[in-house]
């Protein structure tokens, strides 16, 4: 009786311990949490409106209402692909200005009101950014990573849910934005998720794929001369409209209007129909 009543205590603890582990850790997380796809709510599911406090004290809405898409992102300090995905959320509420969306970050509360003010402000979004008292809102929909970006519809239908990735995160995004829009179709978002299958003019093309990918990741942080050579040598494996563009972005970062001006036409010409290139032109005025 007395070996029974020890085994049954044991396995108590296991459980209540492994309970305890499985409580998120406010204001951190594991390692491998960004990797992990795991949560409560699924695309398709009707997600329920919120109040919650904003930085300054205030009530603000998690959803708004009149608008096409709510895009929402849950980040957190001291976190390099937050910092990443926030800066190119900035990007994103400039695309987007005038039509109807509205960009919204949550945060949790166990940071400090002035740092999360200081990262925001370093990101460059101009969003409302929520408090999460208490991980509540984190935890009813049950997500379990950072950073991660869900849209949602006129409906209020969970129409997207993106996780952080390294490559064609911001692309992913933004063409899920205009799909809730209704500006693009699922073969232009197939096209965005597997851009692999697109080929390119050269045999070559796997090579030049990979420097471009690798020019994209080291634009998007922003060590812009790196990212132009890394663009310069898919050039030389495969010129292509994608890379042109890419260098015109580059450069425009690095200020140098005149030579982006020209990569953003050679892209135009190769591909008439590049979104990238037209957008980028605006960047540089004549």
């Amino acid at each position: 009786m007395t070996r029974r009543l020890t085994r049954l205590a044991a396995a108590a603890a296991l459980a209540l311990a492994g309970g305890l582990l499985a409580i998120p850790l406010r204001g951190r997380a594991a390692p491998e949490e960004s990797d992990r796809v795991d949560r409560r709510v699924q695309i398709g599911d009707r997600i329920d409106d919120a109040e919650l406090r904003t930085l300054d004290g205030k009530r603000d809405r998690f959803l708004a209402k009149g608008v096409k898409a709510n895009v929402f992102v849950f980040f957190r300090l001291q976190h390099d692909r937050s910092l990443d995905t926030m800066r190119d959320l900035a990007g994103c509420e400039k695309e987007f200005a005038g039509k109807p969306v509205r960009f919204v970050g949550v945060v949790s509360d166990s940071w400090p009101a002035g740092e999360v003010e200081a990262f925001v402000k370093e990101s460059g979004v101009k969003m409302p950014v929520l408090v999460d008292d208490g991980d509540a809102l984190y935890g009813k929909l049950g997500i379990r990573l950072h950073p991660v970006i869900g849209i949602v519809d006129a409906q209020r239908r969970l129409v997207a849910f993106e996780p952080f990735r390294q490559i064609n995160y911001c692309d992913r995004v933004k063409v899920r934005i205009r799909r809730a829009l209704g500006e693009a179709g699922e073969a232009e978002v197939a096209k965005v998720d597997e851009p692999e299958r697109t080929p390119l003019p050269h045999s070559d093309a796997g090579v030049a794929r990979r420097h471009l990918n690798f020019a994209r990741q080291l634009h998007r942080i922003g060590q812009d001369e790196k990212a132009l050579e890394e663009v310069k040598k898919s050039l030389a494996f495969a010129p292509s409209a994608e890379a042109y563009a890419l260098e015109g972005e580059v450069l425009v970062a690095l200020h140098r209007c005149p030579d982006a001006l020209r990569a953003f036409e050679t892209a135009a010409k190769l591909e008439p129909g590049n979104t990238a290139a037209r957008d980028g032109k605006k960047s540089c005025p004549p």
